[in-house]
């Protein structure tokens, strides 16, 4: 049976309605259940077909917490949560790397000038970062597109404040080096790099969000 706009338009409204505020996840559910509907008989009603395709998709509709003041159906919260943990599993994966790099080279040069410049050149980076984070932040509000990204990224985006308190501290640090430097063992040294590294590689991670959610935008032409 072929669907017309009217009963397309009922789907999608179902859908917010459960808690499918999501565009591209919305949009993935909405193809899977109108194409079920439409794979039967021309003579089936749309009521009893749209009932038997919801019934089909009741687990990943199903509302995970349903005394949250939000509908949180499963499927969006595993897409969330995936996020989430890819994010800390990509931030912790870089970060030791980074930090065993950075920890190789101060301990082998441990000079003054080495430790200032390899700082100064880390700060500017994660300045730009947190500058590219609060332009993606503009934009994605501008837009007014709810994906699951960009959500994400509205989430975690607040902590860009604290990274730039944490750039802040570490240049004034780096302002009376002379004062603050003094040569650390390697454990004192893997940490230093591993707490600003982390929040380095979080920061990262959200301008990989916040470009997953420009061509999400782009693919399902939600502008």
């Amino acid at each position: 049976m072929k669907l017309t706009n009217e009963q397309i338009a009922i789907i999608d409204q179902t859908l917010m309605d459960k808690g499918v505020v999501y565009e591209e996840i919305k949009l993935e559910l909405l193809d899977h259940i109108v194409t079920d509907i439409e794979l039967e008989t021309e003579e089936s009603n749309f009521d009893v077909a749209f009932s038997k395709a919801i019934l089909k998709w009741e687990r990943e509709l199903e509302e995970i917490n349903p005394l949250e003041k939000i509908v949180t159906p499963r499927i969006v919260k595993e897409k969330f949560s995936k996020i989430t943990k890819n994010q800390f599993k990509f931030s912790l994966l870089a970060v030791v790397i980074f930090s065993v790099l950075m920890t190789a080279i101060t301990m082998l040069e441990p000079e003054e000038y080495v430790y200032y410049n390899l700082h100064l050149f880390f700060y500017w980076v994660f300045s730009l970062i947190c500058l590219i984070n609060i332009i993606n932040m503009f934009f994605i509000w501008k837009l007014k597109t709810i994906t699951i990204y960009g959500r994400f990224f509205q989430v975690y985006v607040g902590h860009t404040a604290f990274n730039l308190y944490l750039i802040y501290s570490g240049l004034n640090r780096l302002s009376d080096l002379s004062r603050h430097y003094s040569y650390k063992s390697i454990f004192m040294n893997f940490f230093e790099w591993f707490f600003k590294g982390f929040f380095f590689f979080m920061a990262v991670y959200l301008v990989m969000i916040a470009i997953e959610h420009f061509k999400t935008v782009k693919k399902y032409k939600l502008v």
